[in-house]
């Protein structure tokens, strides 16, 4: 089982809300997904709805996993090695959501990561590396002349370098939580910049989009972190919300090429 952990309530609130901070030593807690040692990605029995709307494995998950307590190893760079315990965590039968709330010690959670029952897979890697502005003032600057039009502006943007299986790439990230406690922006809160997420990479100094959010709008992405397995598979976590629901996402390479692996878990009203 792979679950986020977030000091940061905004991770995982839903909606498009400002950061605030959890007490000292308290995550919440959301379950995304098995992963196997291969790297393959299987969703949770409880989001997979029948016909007529209704999810019966949620029942039996719960009896059988969210009920009893768990501890969990932050496998991504912020907090890698902390064990995160929770008691159980709860259905939420009016959103279609399974939320529950942590404690963790061992290493300090300064904002968000991904943890894993079984730590064992896993491997240390290196982390999304956020660029400082003389590095990524180029690349912002290649990125914004490759999607023309569908950017508004390069204020706020965010550069972070990953690597996923030898692969070089460069994230692109505007989500609502890096700029809207900001002065400039807290008047008309932040309606005037599109909420970006995307990923590309340098090519024979030409810029490839690999990865584009379609709705710029109300749609909020954010990295969680990367995991690396130790049979060599790499994935780029992150978590998705809009004002009425949430998700989790996971890129990674299949068959030779980077794309979206996987997308589950999280709920909506």
């Amino acid at each position: 089982m792979i679950v986020s952990v977030a000091r940061n309530s905004s991770v995982m609130g839903g909606g498009i809300i400002s950061s605030s901070y959890l007490p000292k030593g308290k995550v919440d807690v959301e379950p995304i997904a098995y992963v196997s040692p291969s790297g393959d990605w299987k969703g949770l029995s409880c989001y997979q709805m029948d016909s007529g709307g209704e999810s019966p494995g949620c029942k039996e998950f719960d009896r059988d996993y969210l009920s009893k307590p768990h501890d969990y190893t932050v496998v991504s760079a912020d907090g890698q090695g902390a064990t995160v315990h929770v008691n159980r965590m709860q259905l939420d039968d009016e959103c279609f959501g399974i939320y529950g709330k942590g404690t963790f010690s061992g290493a300090f959670i300064r904002e968000a990561a991904v943890a894993a029952e079984s730590a064992e897979i896993f491997t240390t890697g290196p982390s999304a590396r956020r660029l400082p502005e003389s590095e990524a003032a180029p690349v912002r600057k290649a990125f914004a002349a490759k999607v023309g039009k569908k950017l508004d502006t390069t204020k706020e943007l965010r550069v972070y370098a990953v690597t996923l299986e030898g692969l070089s790439l460069f994230v692109f990230q505007r989500a609502y939580q890096d700029f809207a406690n900001k002065p400039e922006y807290k008047q008309n809160n932040g309606d005037s910049l599109g909420l970006i997420f995307a990923i590309g990479r340098m090519d024979q100094g030409h810029f490839r989009l690999l990865f584009w959010k379609e709705n710029t709008e109300d749609e909020n992405e954010q990295i969680l972190g990367l995991i690396h397995l130790k049979n060599g598979r790499d994935f780029l976590v992150s978590t998705e919300s809009d004002p009425e629901t949430s998700s989790f996402r996971v890129y990674g390479i299949r068959d030779g090429r980077f794309g979206l692996v996987f997308t589950g878990g999280g709920g909506g009203c």
